[in-house]
């Protein structure tokens, strides 16, 4: 085998391994998923104009003290989170130029952290309208999702796209409907039309037909789009073990999936019962957050080494051969 040129041997060494990129795009993703978190509660104390000006606060460097010091800290976090994804970005990029499957992505955490960027400026020179509070929280799960991709394509090398079948289409309508649910919720919290129903459950306001207006409207497609993604998560996951059995990773972070969408439904169900109470509404948020990071994981372990299971694929390898967990 033909020695590596000196100069190629002189980058490898100077970048970290494949594995620690990918670990570094996981532990981005999890402050991405606990910037999501402080946001939420920023949200819920109220703390949103604490800054009322951007990139400073109240003209200083650090202002300090009550909500603007909340504000700031979600701003210290995004700070954090933007210059290790840039980081990433580059030695990700001079480690796997020549790996579409990789730099794609990689593109897409660039585009994702100017706009958040964006979005977090108009979002305070615009005093917190609840539109661009949803649009800058989609951002935000998007961000996740490809920090995750990245970290998934980096662990589990791919030369090509896995065939698509009808699980890979199934979990591409759920992560679609998931998404915007996400979406839902924000606006339910942004537009104040959390407590519309009062604190019944599943009632709204003591009866199945309440007076409508905009709030009650918001708070019911919520609940009722919910529910109907609980189910499909369940589905989601019996599909994966019959579909994806040869596939661990797969499998387990369907399950996960499953069990995170019955923890969030059950926090929903104490957030109505206790109504205005910030721990709980940062804990119904942090936890929606942490169920669309593992749907993001799901959706891109699929896209990675998904496909038919092996197990029962005609001339597959047998089933000791089929992919597993990482140590």
């Amino acid at each position: 085998m033909a020695a590596s040129p000196p100069a190629a041997r002189t980058v490898s060494a100077r970048v970290p391994s494949r594995h620690a990129l990918a670990v570094l795009a996981g532990a981005l993703a999890v402050l991405a998923w606990a910037l999501m978190t402080v946001g939420a509660f920023v949200r819920s104390t109220e703390s949103g104009l604490g800054c009322p000006d951007w990139p400073i606060c109240h003209g200083k460097l650090v202002a300090g003290g009550g909500h603007a010091l909340t504000e700031e800290a979600h701003r210290w976090v995004a700070s954090i989170l933007v210059i290790g994804a840039l980081a990433l970005v580059g030695f990700a990029w001079a480690r796997c130029r020549g790996e579409r499957r990789v730099t794609r992505p990689l593109v897409a955490v660039l585009l994702l952290l100017a706009a958040q960027v964006a979005l977090g400026a108009i979002t305070v020179l615009l005093k917190n309208v609840s539109w661009t509070v949803v649009i800058h929280y989609g951002g935000a799960a998007a961000l996740v999702a490809s920090l995750v991709l990245v970290a998934v394509r980096l662990r589990w090398p791919s030369p090509a796209p896995v065939p698509r079948d009808g699980f890979s289409r199934l979990l591409l309508w759920f992560a679609t409907l998931s998404y915007f649910l996400l979406l839902a919720g924000s606006t339910v919290a942004n537009t104040d039309s959390h407590e519309a129903c009062g604190e019944g459950f599943p009632l709204c306001n003591g009866t199945l037909a309440p007076g409508l207006n905009h709030h009650v409207v918001i708070n019911l497609v919520h609940r009722v789009w919910a529910g109907a993604m609980l189910i499909f998560a369940f589905w989601v996951f019996a599909r994966a073990r019959r579909a994806r059995a040869a596939s661990i990773p797969i499998v387990r972070a369907a399950g996960a999936v499953a069990g995170l969408y019955l923890l969030q439904a059950a926090i929903g169900i104490v957030v109505v019962a206790v109504g205005e109470d910030t721990a709980f509404e940062v804990i119904h948020s942090s936890i929606g957050s942490l169920t669309w990071a593992a749907i993001a994981l799901l959706v891109a372990l699929e896209r990675t080494i998904g496909g038919p299971s092996r197990a029962s694929a005609p001339g597959s390898a047998p089933a000791a051969q089929a992919v597993r967990a990482p140590a």
